[in-house]
């Protein structure tokens, strides 16, 4: 269902939205990433217009995104799975994956989300059902590096993160 999910749900959106110096996730636009990975791997969003966003459709519960470089340094996804459709929240379990432009992984499941913005910003009809779509903000920290897969090499640091993306929800 997940593989299903991600696949009916992916929208590319460029990232960013204004030259706001803070790369605050209240800043305008529809998607932003504001993060600094170093450690094994060195990848610096933002938050101005240098990511894409792919976002997936939450149809049952749980956010996903994953944040594309647009210089080809790598990407980074996110994924909340206890969200509900516009849940705010403090300390929600999330998973972060980290892969570089030549396809090492890096992971943590112990890192956390605070949701400050899960906004409705649109209703539409379609052929699948009524769709929501929602405007979230939010910021994660990870207590720990992120673990290399497969385990054994250097890992990463994940510092700043703070993100914006929409997401569309349907029951």
């Amino acid at each position: 269902m997940r593989l299903l999910t991600a696949l009916l749900g992916l929208a590319l959106t460029a990232c960013g939205g204004n030259d706001d110096e803070s790369g605050d996730a209240d800043s305008e636009g529809t998607c932003m990433l504001r993060a600094d990975v170093s450690g094994a791997v060195s990848i610096q969003f933002t938050g101005k217009n240098d990511a894409v966003c792919l976002t997936q459709h939450s149809f049952d519960a749980g956010l996903q995104a994953t944040f594309s470089g647009l210089d080809a340094q790598g990407t980074l996804e996110l994924i909340i799975d206890d969200v509900q459709e516009g849940q705010l929240g403090d300390d929600l379990v999330t998973q972060v994956n980290v892969t570089s432009a030549s396809t090492e992984r890096w992971q943590s499941m112990l890192c956390r989300a605070s949701i400050s913005a899960h906004d409705l910003v649109e209703v539409e009809a379609s052929e699948i059902g009524e769709l929501r779509h929602y405007q979230v903000a939010g910021a994660v920290t990870c207590p720990e590096p992120l673990t290399s897969l497969p385990a054994g090499d250097e890992p990463v640091t994940l510092d700043k993160l703070s993100f914006r993306a929409q997401f569309t929800w349907r029951d």
